[in-house]
């Protein structure tokens, strides 16, 4: 059940929490998405963040916190929130090596992106499913109106200017329950009218679309966990993706400081693998070891090469190929 049928005194879940009949039955409480304490907590759903309350409802039934995506940071956060002194940790790493990073500093998404918005006028239905991530709801007004109108025609399925034709979406949590429904259930289709969606956080958890090629996002994240959790859509039937990161000018100053510091790392040092950079701040982090490359090919696709831009230029062969250029 939610936190808020559970804790809210004017629910039945006020029944629970003052019967002993219930309380002395329950043989444990799972949080599911345990991350979200802090992020959802503050503002969001601050229920969340009473969670902690359960334990005196409860002292002798066990608590189990589950999630992918857990910083070292947050992980203190919510421990320290739920109370939870004897803490025992079973970890895994949260690494999705199926999918490809690139990270870059820019500010023309068309100059970024022209190759994909040419794909989708040139081969509409055919263009591999993609996510456009950005920050905030009116940056993602701003930019599905500029696209819709870089396409022109070519955004709409036989060129027919309705809704329903139109290869590009927009998703964002203050929409129409109908208009948000309607989405998910037309890009869970492989063969999708929609093929490219501009989207908030709002297009996360919970959210299951198997074969999303390409995550893009437009705009510096919030947190390294939102980040690693929006480029989790990508590729969840096991199928190679990527992900590219593009911060924007101005937008990494309403970032933590965790991304900062990610972000000021990738700009000064181009040895470092990106992969490993954002996995050292997530519990269950184990080294990413990249065997290195003893092929000799130009279109190389080792280990080395499908991690990331930086693994990838590192790659002998490929490195072997742009000296002979």
């Amino acid at each position: 059940m939610s936190p808020e049928t559970l804790l809210n005194f004017e629910s039945w879940g006020n029944i629970i929490l003052n019967s002993s009949l219930y309380r002395d039955r329950v043989a444990l409480i799972a949080i599911d998405e345990a991350h979200i304490l802090e992020s959802w907590g503050d503002t969001f759903r601050p229920t969340f963040a009473r969670l902690g309350e359960l334990r005196s409802h409860f002292p002798r039934t066990p608590f189990l916190m589950l999630t992918a995506t857990c910083t070292q940071q947050i992980l203190k956060h919510i421990t320290s929130g739920i109370h939870l002194p004897g803490l025992k940790m079973f970890t895994a790493s949260p690494d999705r090596p199926n999918i490809y990073l690139e990270y870059k500093r820019s500010k023309d998404i068309f100059e970024e992106l022209g190759w994909l918005f040419n794909d989708i006028k040139e081969n509409g239905i055919k263009t591999r499913k993609t996510l456009v991530y950005v920050r905030s709801l009116s940056q993602g007004g701003r930019l599905y109106r500029d696209i819709l109108g870089h396409l022109k025609e070519g955004a709409y399925f036989e060129q027919k200017k309705v809704q329903r034709n139109s290869h590009i979406a927009l998703y964002h949590a203050g929409m129409a329950t109908k208009d948000l429904e309607y989405i998910l259930h037309e890009i869970s289709k492989p063969d999708s009218v929609i093929r490219l969606a501009v989207c908030t956080i709002a297009f996360g958890m919970g959210i299951n679309i198997p074969d999303i090629d390409l995550v893009i996002h437009w705009g510096a994240c919030s947190s390294v966990m939102d980040y690693w959790q929006e480029v989790g859509r990508a590729g969840r039937d096991g199928r190679k993706a990527k992900a590219m990161y593009f911060v924007t000018p101005g937008s990494i100053l309403h970032a933590s400081d965790e991304m900062k510091e990610l972000c000021s790392s990738l700009d000064k040092c181009r040895t470092k693998c990106f992969r490993d950079s954002i996995l050292s701040y997530f519990i269950g982090y184990s080294s990413i070891s990249q065997s290195l490359c003893k092929l000799n090919c130009i279109e190389c696709e080792c280990s080395q090469c499908s991690c990331c831009y930086l693994c990838q230029e590192a790659c002998p062969c490929r490195m072997k190929a742009k000296n002979k250029n």
